[in-house]
């Protein structure tokens, strides 16, 4: 029921908006054409704006993520280097880590 409304409600909002179109001298004809065409412009601009953040931001989120998991790895690896007994100078030459990285493992 409230479904129905709300269509009835849509096609009525259609049908006054055509009907000012229509009524309107040629000035405020293009007037109102300026503004529909200015808000249908902002809405895609805006939307464009939205869009391309969000892209931004999930790439930027994903190099984040992939240069964590890469120290993580880094430090697994180092720990377990440093748990066999390896020299830490050998372990920061591999993994690229400090020293002090290295003995808070």
């Amino acid at each position: 029921m409230m479904g129905k409304c709300e269509k009835e409600n849509e096609e009525i909002k259609e049908a006054v908006k055509q009907l000012t179109e229509m009524s309107a001298d040629d000035y405020e004809r293009e007037i109102y054409e300026i503004r529909e065409k200015s808000r249908l412009t902002y809405n895609t601009e805006m939307y464009e704006a939205r869009r391309k953040g969000l892209e931004e931001g999930e790439k930027r989120g994903e190099e984040r993520g992939e240069k964590r998991g890469e120290k993580r790895e880094k430090e697994k690896i180092a720990k377990k280097m440093k748990e066999e007994g390896l020299d830490i100078e050998l372990i920061k030459k591999i993994t690229n880590l400090t020293e002090e990285e290295i003995n808070l493992l």
